[in-house]
């Protein structure tokens, strides 16, 4: 059946913004900066990292509900990265419009995306980045990757004061799937383990993560270790465009922008998504490597 680009884009459009519901978790676990604010590539954004504040006795003089301004640690991110994915629109697409080509093109791209990201983040996780002494790293074998293996990780991050409970672990595909394999759904409880690849509130764990990009087989952290942001790409003249339009992931608040270009001497249309982005180490200390024993 023929359609117009407008309905075209609009079916696009509502399955990415569910490509990346499904796509995001991973970003949640650490420390981020998304929102709809338009920004230039090269930009620097603050990014607030979230600790606790220090515990003290109870003192009606010098500690009580009267209590100074709280003091905002944040990090400075480098809006560094674009990155866009598209396709050319032919006419024939048009007149012989296919509804699931769309749909299954936007999951892809809202997919590749987000990996592209994600890569970017965990590749700061390094020796120099995150310290390579005795106490920055525990060895793990593939082999005896278990339920039992969580205690060697969860002691590795209390000794490097770290709370679990508040902590991801995340895992590279391997790994996880060994952990999987030694679980069953009466213990991870629901459909995230295998669906979205998160397994929340598991084994002493705040999170426990499979991250497909990783190299390593894994790292286990708090939110305030790893600073992401992103941001609106600023346009400063939407006119040559037939389309420009924000794709807002509702719990992040992640926009991605959405773009219909007629060229002109063609007259071919072209559809793209893109996004700018740029991540940061945070808090150095904040982190425990998972090496290959």
């Amino acid at each position: 059946m023929a359609t117009n680009i407008d309905t075209a884009c609009e079916i696009y459009s509502q399955r990415f913004l569910k490509g990346l519901v499904r796509a995001l978790p991973r970003l949640r676990v650490f420390s981020n900066s998304f929102t709809d604010e338009a920004k230039e590539v090269g930009e620097v954004i603050r990014v607030p990292l979230v600790s606790a504040d220090t515990v003290a006795a109870w003192n009606a003089t010098s500690n009580n509900f009267q209590r100074t301004a709280a003091s905002l640690v944040d990090v400075k991110v480098d809006l560094n990265t674009r990155l866009i994915a598209g396709f050319g629109i032919t006419s024939e697409q048009m007149v012989n419009f296919r509804p699931n080509w769309w749909e299954g093109k936007a999951e892809r791209n809202a997919k590749a995306i987000c990996d592209s990201m994600i890569a970017a983040f965990v590749a700061l996780v390094t020796p120099a980045n995150y310290g390579d002494t005795a106490a920055d790293k525990l060895g793990v074998k593939l082999a005896s990757f278990n339920r039992k293996a969580m205690g060697p990780i969860r002691s590795a991050a209390v000794a490097k004061k770290l709370v679990p409970e508040e902590c991801a672990l995340c895992l590279n595909p391997d790994f996880y799937s060994a952990l999987l394999n030694d679980l069953d759904a009466l213990i991870y409880g629901g459909r995230e383990a295998i669906v979205g690849g998160v397994i929340p509130g598991l084994l002493g764990f705040a999170n426990i993560v499979e991250v497909p990009q990783l190299t390593i087989p894994g790292f286990v952290c708090h939110p305030d270790a790893i600073a992401v942001a992103t941001r609106k790409i600023a346009l400063a003249d939407t006119s040559v465009y037939k389309l420009v339009t924000e794709v807002t992931e509702p719990e992040t608040g992640l926009t991605m922008t959405e773009v219909v270009y007629p060229h002109g001497p063609d007259g071919s249309l072209n559809h793209s998504v893109n996004a700018a982005y740029g991540a940061s180490v945070g808090n150095s200390a904040a982190l425990v490597r998972l090496v290959d024993a």
